[in-house]
């Protein structure tokens, strides 16, 4: 079929080619049968969801040896707003990597703008698709995207906590319990019946709001709600089980302060640049957690993030400052991840700043300051050492003037988003245990500064009493907030008047 279209193409566009009227309407003809052919051929794969469940059946998990842990990668790409390109950009980057990792399955999500009308007749397609990507061609990858089924297995836990847990009828329990059986550490699909899928399928989605409404047809989904993000998730764990998962999210950010941004009156322009919110993304991935979480995005890099996200993944990956709407290179990051002989968490979070470093080394144009943390027992024990610091009394003069040296984030709007460069003003404060766990640095993975001097992650420093009393409500909602009521937050009043 795609030799067919590719031979009606070049009877039609080939150079120097003379057609007469005859023949030239017998070449259109034929291409206009031929894309009809190919389009009905998508529409088939997307509606039959029988169709590509031998896509979901069989594919490798990446596992060198027998030693080496099985890794999935997972791409979540919000299009549905001014990154619509970009987005589009971006799967075709993780097409064209693909083969570096080709052990690895690798799944991407994607939500753009239902206006396709600049893409061409071969590759415009509306609202949100999920697919699988097993080769580099990405007019082949858009051409089947992947139907959700109802779940073939899950993990035991799971199951139990955010299917059964969610069902407020005992009868929907006994029924899906009796669907499911127990095997080892997962529950398993014995049910084949039509009819009882249908009700499984029914239950999973509008009862237990677990399932991704994409079976046919056209949906297009909101991306930075917490629901589709948990529902992605549980697809990649219920159909690729793997010892690590490897999630990059790529979209608008604006750090802690996304859930405060003031929405545009008009509708359409709120979309257009609506932020990913921390509390979403806390409530879509703290329960069911990945080992490697990349937020690419702009300004995702502070403390207050970092802290949020701590039970969300092993491993977390930001921007301090904003980027270029291109964002990662994926393309890059996969052929680099390809090269590693032993995939451990660490090492691929080190590398996700590493293709950082490879995108936009070579540029003059951006301020980048790309950030690998573990959220462990060393992070736990800086944020401590931090808040119980800054919240000792007889340190605020010594507060007060490390704050007021403190070098602001460039790219942020100081007199709405004012953002500190942390590392060095938590060294100003000379407390013993600070500077301890400053010197180690453990949790600091890898730190790409890119025509930067900053060092990897910013604080919330408002630059005046405005400025706070603005921001104070949603700062106080923060875990960082909430979590040290007598640290960071207790200070902010007595220095935002000094600013």
């Amino acid at each position: 079929m795609n030799g067919f279209i590719r031979r009606g193409i070049k009877s039609i566009f080939r150079p120097g080619a003379t057609l007469s009227e005859r023949s030239s309407g017998r070449a259109v003809k034929a291409l206009l049968l031929a894309v009809v052919i190919a389009a009905a051929g998508a529409i088939a794969l997307i509606l039959n969801p029988d169709m590509t469940a031998g896509l979901l059946n069989g594919l490798p998990l990446h596992r060198t040896t027998q030693d080496q842990e099985s890794w999935t990668l997972a791409f979540y790409l919000a299009g549905d707003n001014s990154l619509e390109r970009d987005q589009i950009k971006n799967l075709s980057e993780i097409c064209a990597g693909s083969p570096a990792v080709s052990g690895a399955p690798i799944v991407a999500f994607v939500d753009r703008d239902d206006d396709v009308s600049h893409d061409s007749i071969l590759s415009a397609w509306k609202g949100t698709r999920l697919f699988l990507v097993t080769q580099e061609d990405y007019l082949k990858v858009i051409r089947t995207p992947v139907s959700v089924d109802i779940p073939r297995s899950v993990d035991a836990k799971r199951f139990e906590r955010a299917i059964l847990g969610r069902l407020e009828n005992e009868g929907d329990r006994i029924f899906l319990s009796g669907c499911y059986t127990r095997q080892g550490s997962r529950y398993v699909l014995e049910q084949s019946d039509p009819l009882a899928r249908e009700r499984i399928r029914a239950l999973l989605d509008r009862q237990a709001g677990y399932l991704l409404p994409l079976r046919g047809g056209h949906v297009n989904l909101d991306a930075t709600d917490a629901g589709t993000l948990s529902r992605f998730v549980h697809f990649v764990k219920d159909n690729f089980p793997s010892d690590r998962v490897l999630l990059c999210i790529t979209g608008h950010g604006n750090g802690w302060f996304a859930g405060e941004t003031p929405q545009h009156p008009d509708d359409r322009s709120a979309d257009y640049a609506q932020n990913f919110e921390i509390a979403s993304l806390r409530q879509a991935l703290a329960k069911n957690p990945v080992d490697v979480l990349v937020l690419d995005m702009c300004s995702m890099g502070d403390i207050e993030t970092a802290w949020e996200l701590r039970e969300c993944a092993r491993y977390l990956v930001v921007n301090q400052t904003a980027i270029p709407t291109m964002g990662l290179d994926y393309a890059m990051l996969l052929k680099r991840l390809g090269q590693r002989a032993e995939w451990t968490p660490e090492g691929v979070a080190h590398d996700v700043v590493e293709a950082y470093r490879d995108t936009y080394g070579d540029s003059s144009q951006f301020d980048i300051s790309a950030t690998a943390l573990e959220l462990g027992e060393d992070f736990h024990a800086f944020v401590r050492s931090f808040q119980r610091a800054v919240g000792d009394p007889d340190r605020l003069p010594v507060i007060r003037r490390a704050a007021l040296e403190a070098g602001f984030i460039p790219g942020r709007h100081q007199g709405r988003y004012p953002m500190a460069d942390l590392l060095p003003l938590a060294s100003a404060l000379g407390d013993p245990e600070l500077d301890s766990l400053m010197s180690k640095k453990r949790f600091v993975v890898n730190h790409a500064a890119i025509n930067s001097s900053l060092s990897g992650i910013s604080l919330y420093l408002p630059s005046s009493a405005e400025n706070l009393q603005q921001h104070q409500e949603g700062y106080a909602r923060t875990s960082f907030a909430r979590d040290f009521p007598h640290g960071w937050v207790s200070v902010l009043p007595g220095l935002a008047a000094d600013h």
